[in-house]
């Protein structure tokens, strides 16, 4: 995987209008151009017409065109004579059109032409396999995502298409071809979302059904999964039958096919005059097809082309001799290795070396000095000094638990990196002070990364940082189409970093290894140039003994001074010969201490798919075992193609410290918007003084001030006194307009100016006031994750709910300026409202009368504001709704222990509960990394494994196969199975699943889990299944709340049908329409936020509705 040069801006939030608008913009012009590539793509045997050898003109052939002859005085043999120029030309050629062809394979192994190739006509009939074994467990879903993909990219450019999927029975998704529209691709994936088992492989009745419309059809793909329940013969006579009439051209993908469906596949091609795709997704890569196979041999007849290029270079052809005038070089000289062009020097050449600078030092020594930590520009570090926690106390009078609020109303709320709410003082300067710098620390992350990113020796070695440096070279037969590539590194590496270090040697390996010198020498030029010579003269050959060439290595510098540092570069092309788990052990033995480091670089053709073993294991399993062997000696590991860097130790450290910064600056902002929103959300009016509250007003009335004394203060010192002297007197000077509480508002500066009056008494003149604030609590845009988080619903809607967002309606509208003022008049006797309350529109909530002084706007950025909540909740209802969270809800804990009731009473419900533990324990348990044990309990207990276990994929397998033997019999004897369950550890979660039918009594059980519990981080969760009797149900909720955990009862199938319904159509069905009744904690407080969210946006509209009849002209 290829990383980013840098973090993500971060940039202000549009409207939502806008947004939508370039969204939509953005997906037509996308259609727009997809529509135009496929109009484009082409079968390879049509593009071959252009680009082949033939009609490049680059065969044996037109090679020999190039070519004089003459013949011998003596002998009759023939004698060919061809330019240096003219030949290396040819060979610059063949490798440009190698390289094409390499691309063109390249592009039609990306996206869904990588699954199911390309798919030509504009009106497609689709056959889907839907057979039992096609859309199992395990294949369904990554089989669906690529049935997806294919309807984004493919099927939404076509002009019809018909659906048909086929098990024991045909059933279609339309009656006939469809136009393609967006609602009928909405359709179409729908249809693909709800594929199922549905069976056998009735592949003939499917041909039969589709044959009927095929007049309607120019081209039919078939996805076949399985074997077909008919004979292959049967199939090939009905399909040699059928080919009198009008048949369809015919795309017959097999996917994840055993050997015998392949052979059908293929035959059923060539019956048809079709194409074939071959594709298996455990190794994630194309067996073959009609499209790839022409390329590869027009690869083989390049490279065979290139091989008689080779023989002429060396005077023979054959049985004909051939001269070659004025050879100048013998290999590419004008290319390149990062332009995909293969460069390397003549070896008469001389190097030209770079002089030598001061060595360069890894990114993880390199960030000791330049990370954000030690430009002390951590975030938290900056923000530490004006952080304060919430005080929390016991309130005797009040019976509970109280925490201060003045923080929160004075300051900034900020989530700590402990997960805690701290209450933060912005001081904007210093904020500022602090974005300047971290971008200009994230600048010189930017600048290295680039640096270690540029063409040349960097881009293929890394660094290279110690003092006496081995470079052991993978010359092995197995590169023999890459050794031009490894010579060129090798020349990069001598002209640009050698130089640098203390001395050198060069040891290539094959099945044998050599040495270039016995001993480690400088780098002179003379050094330099001799051993490019000797490089260049090297050819690639026997097996690949990685691990012997890394012994004679390190045993050569096992007796040499260890006050330098010593490194080993290894540069491969795959797997050693050698087991993986013994080359790291002998490398680690070898490398502890002060040993040298090993450092590996791993050279891949990019259009190559598999590693040149004989095992041919993908890329990213051979990157894995060669980062092992890194890391084994202490080393780095590089990874890189013909055109890009694709893993690199040294860029991943850095790209972790810009991610970093990123995050810091996306929190700045944050900090940023919420100072801002509170300014802009702060009271409208805002009082200095207030009489209650002032020393002269407790006085009583106001007392004329005595006559100055000699020692009255001059103005000057008057204008510099503090301002606590002179408040008293002002007060009394002053009247505020309006009596309002002062804890509700900030109190701002007064410009004002004092002078003596002729009586000795003090006046004030006044020369700003304070300016009205408003009430109102506006509606700010909201951040919310797009990726789910493994908690409880009561733990995520403290981050996400309604009152956190502040979106509750109700206090949006029930501040003192919405009160509808009424008073009693004596002389009518009876309650009359205030003159104003006739302007403004008024509601009836919550039993009393209020004034809506929203306006339309505000209330429709509320109303865009909760869409999105709401869809978030959905989404996250969806996510609760699927797979083993269903049954058993989200594990919380890394450390877990299930206990299973299989008593007698659980019979029924055990054969589909053993397969949704099996999917707990991959979905959950395997994926999240967490410790299990399991215990099953009847009328006695059995504990799966004493300890708890690492969810690795061999003891899954082992938790699988053991829950594949369990039996229903006998009692339930939960009370010895609790104290099973909490016996693992002292921080655990315990869930029990059962039906709820105990021998023990109810008080009992609570009581032992409260003592199994006490003083320990063991919760209990509860999981009812097939339990009917409410108050066993009541029971397992009061047994998981007293031990801090979550009831949870899975949804029937019904309920989950109609939630998912209701979901994924967002509520259209009605306003009424409602979501089942759900009795899990998780699903049910979900549910009564989303209920709550509705009823909020329902009264929105309508209260928007009410102002806009009230008054027209706003906006």
């Amino acid at each position: 995987m290829k990383k980013s040069s840098k973090p993500a801006g971060v940039s202000s939030v549009n409207s939502h209008k806008k947004e939508q608008f370039i969204r939509n913009s953005s997906d037509l012009q996308r259609k727009q151009e997809l529509k135009e590539r496929v109009a484009e793509w082409k079968s390879s045997a049509e593009w071959l017409e252009e680009f082949s050898l033939e009609s490049c003109k680059l065969t044996l052939s037109h090679l020999l065109s190039h070519c004089s002859t003459t013949s011998t005085g003596l002998r009759e043999d023939t004698q060919l004579e061809i330019g240096a120029a003219q030949l290396v030309d040819f060979e610059v050629q063949l490798y440009q059109a190698v390289e094409t062809y390499h691309s063109r394979i390249q592009w039609l192994t990306q996206g869904s032409r990588k699954v199911f190739g390309t798919i030509k006509g504009l009106r497609l009939g689709v056959l889907i396999d839907s057979s039992d074994i096609n859309c199992s467990e395990e294949r369904l879903e990554d089989f669906q995502d690529s049935l997806l993909l294919l309807l984004d990219e493919q099927f939404s450019v076509k002009k019809q298409l018909h659906f048909l999927s086929f098990g024991t029975e045909v059933s279609s998704l339309w009656d006939r071809p469809r136009d393609v529209t967006l609602m009928s691709l909405q359709e179409a994936q729908q249809w693909v979302l709800q594929l199922r088992q549905s069976g056998k492989c009735n592949l003939l009745q499917a041909l039969e059904r589709v044959w009927s419309t095929a007049h309607a059809l120019d081209s039919l793909l078939i996805i076949l999964g399985s074997c077909p329940d008919q004979d292959a013969n049967n199939i090939f006579t009905y399909i040699t039958q059928s080919m009198h009439d009008k048949v369809p051209c015919v795309h017959i993908v097999a996917y994840n096919c055993s050997p015998v469906v392949i052979e059908i596949a293929k035959n059923i091609a060539d019956f048809t005059k079709g194409r074939y795709h071959l594709f298996t997704p455990a190794l994630g890569v194309v067996d073959s097809s009609s499209d790839l196979e022409p390329l590869w041999a027009e690869i083989k007849a390049a490279r065979d082309v290139l091989h008689h290029i080779h023989n002429m270079r060396h005077g023979q052809l054959k049985d004909m001799t051939v001269s070659v005038d004025s050879e100048i070089s013998t290999d590419l000289e004008n290319l390149s290795l990062s332009d995909m062009k293969l460069e390397a020097d003549d070896a008469s050449a001389a190097l030209c070396i770079q002089p030598p600078d001061p060595l360069p030092t890894t990114s993880a020594e390199w960030l000791k000095t330049n990370s954000l930590k030690a430009k002390k520009l951590g975030l938290y570090q900056m923000l530490a000094p004006n952080v304060y926690s919430s005080l929390e106390g016991f309130v005797p009078i009040l019976g509970k638990t109280v925490h201060s609020t003045v923080h929160e109303k004075a300051m900034v709320q900020f989530m700590w990196h402990d997960g805690t709410m701290k209450n933060v003082h912005v001081d904007m300067s210093l904020l500022q002070n602090y974005q300047k710098r971290l971008l200009e620390a994230e600048r010189v992350l930017e600048d290295r990364v680039m640096w270690l990113s540029s063409t040349g020796s960097h881009q293929i070695w890394g660094t290279i940082c110690e003092q006496r440096v081995q470079i052991l070279l993978d010359m092995s037969e197995m590169n023999t189409d890459n050794q031009l590539h490894i010579k060129y590194a090798v020349q990069l590496l001598l002209q640009e970093q050698l130089s640098s270090t203390h001395s050198f040697n060069i040891i290539v390996y094959g099945s044998d290894i050599k040495a270039w010198s016995d001993q480690m020498v400088p780098p002179t030029n003379e050094n330099l140039q001799d051993v490019w010579q000797w490089i260049h003269g090297l050819e690639c050959g026997g097996g690949r003994n990685t691990l012997a060439a890394v012994q004679h290595a390190i045993k050569a510098e096992s007796n040499n001074d260890s006050s330098l540092t010593h490194g080993i570069y290894l540069l491969t092309t795959g797997l050693p010969d050698q087991d993986s788990v013994n080359k790291s052990a002998v490398v680690t033995e070898f490398c502890s201490g002060p040993g040298p480091q090993v450092h590996v670089c791993l050279f891949t053709r990019e259009g190559s798919l598999l590693c040149q073993t004989p095992s041919h294991i993908t890329w990213t399993e051979t990157a894995e075992v060669l980062r092992g062997l890194a890391h084994a000696g202490n080393g780095r590991f590089h990874w890189i193609t013909d055109t890009a860097i694709v893993e690199s130790d040294d860029v991943i450290a850095l790209i972790a410290e810009m991610e970093k910064a990123a995050n810091y600056w996306q929190k700045c902002c944050e900090l940023v918007d919420s100072l801002v929103q509170r300014s802009s959300s702060g009271d409208a009016e805002e009082t200095q003084f207030q009489e209650n509250s002032s020393p002269a007003q407790a006085l009583g009335p106001r007392h004329k001030l005595p006559p100055p004394k000699p020692t009255k203060l001059s103005l000057a010192r008057l204008e510099v006194r503090p301002k606590r002297d002179l408040s008293a007197h002002l007060a009394t000077s002053w009247e505020p307009p309006r009596l309002v509480n002062s804890a509700k508002r900030r109190k701002e500066k007064i410009s004002h100016s004092v002078f003596y009056l002729e009586d000795g008494g003090l006046g004030t003149v006044f020369k700003t006031y304070l300016k009205p604030r408003s009430d109102k609590k506006f509606v700010s845009t909201i951040k919310l994750p797009k990726h789910e988080d493994i908690c409880s619903t009561k733990q995520w809607l403290r981050r996400f709910g309604i009152k956190t967002l502040k979106l509750d309606l109700h206090k949006l509208v029930s501040g003192p300026e919405c009160t509808h003022r009424k008073k009693m008049v004596q002389t009518v006797h009876k309650s009359v409202s205030a003159k104003y309350c006739t302007i403004f529109p008024s509601v009836h909530f919550n039993g009393c009368v209020r004034h809506l002084l929203l306006s339309p706007g505000e209330l429709k950025q509320y109303l865009l504001q909760t869409e999105r909540i709401l869809q978030r909740y959905i989404q996250r209802t969806q996510w609760l709704l699927s797979g083993s969270r269903r049954v058993f809800g989200c594990v919380l804990e890394k450390a877990v222990s299930v206990v299973l009731d299989v008593s007698g009473s659980m019979a029924p419900c055990l054969p589909e509960l053993q397969k949704d533990l099996t999917s707990l324990i991959w979905e959950q348990f395997h994926t999240n990394r967490v410790r299990f044990s399991m215990v099953a309990f009847s009328g006695e207990v059995r504990v799966w494994q004493a300890e708890l276990m690492d969810a690795t994929e061999q003891r899954c397998k082992e938790a699988e196969h053991w829950l594949g033997q369990l039996s229903t019999h006998g009692e339930t004897s939960t009370l010895n199975a609790l104290q099973a369950g909490c016996a693992f550890e002292d921080s655990l979660g315990v869930y029990l699943v059962t039906d709820g039918s105990f021998d023990s009594s109810f008080s009992l059980v609570l009581k032992e889990a409260e003592r199994l519990t006490a003083g320990k981080h063991i919760t209990v969760h509860t999981i009812a299944l097939n339990c009917q009797n409410s108050t066993a149900r009541d029971f397992l909720k009061k047994l998981a709340h007293k031990t801090r955990g979550r009831f949870h009862q899975a949804p029937s199938h019904t309920d989950t049908a109609t939630a998912n319904d209701l979901l994924s159509c967002n509520f259209s069905e009605g306003e009424d329409s409602a979501l089942p009744a759900f009795e899990g904690d998780d699903l049910r407080r979900l549910k009564e936020e989303i209920e709550k969210l509705r009823m909020f946006r329902k009264q929105a509209k309508v209260f928007r509705e009410i102002i806009l009849a009230k008054n027209p002209e706003v906006v």
